[in-house]
């Protein structure tokens, strides 16, 4: 009877760090996925700012800062969809935006970056934040 009683523990134990370990793995893989996509976000939205939507605030220095100087607190948003579309760098981005861990892909109207602009209001005076909606908070 004791042989048996061990038995069954050490298989509950073995059970136990097998789940945490499954566990462990699929965060990780979720972890991985997520800042990935960040990353991507990030690398479109800074490209969509650098080069297009700066360009088109103004035709010199004086009137672009004078345009984003008024964006400076409230931002610029930009969803997924709109970056896929603004700059040839962006083209097929849409694909790269799936969540790994369910196979669906992210809603492209949430996901999205917020560019505030800040001065001098140069091509790379900006601060960028992210938001992704991939289903990782479910």
């Amino acid at each position: 009877m004791e042989n048996k009683n061990r038995l069954i523990v050490n298989c509950v134990i073995v059970g136990v760090i097998v789940i945490g370990v499954v566990v462990a793995v699929v965060l990780i893989v979720f972890m991985n996925n997520k800042t990935q996509l960040t990353n991507e976000l990030e690398k479109a939205g800074r490209d969509f700012y650098e080069n297009y939507y700066y360009d088109q605030a103004g035709s010199d220095d004086k009137t672009r800062s004078e345009f984003l100087v008024k964006l400076e607190s409230a931002g610029i948003k930009v969803n997924l969809e709109n970056l896929a579309r603004s700059t040839e760098n962006n083209k097929g981005i849409l694909d790269k935006f799936v969540n790994k861990a369910t196979g669906k892909k992210c809603n492209t109207d949430n996901t999205k970056v917020i560019i505030y602009p800040k001065d001098p209001y140069g091509k790379k005076d900006y601060i960028i934040e992210t938001e992704i909606d991939c289903g990782f908070d479910k």
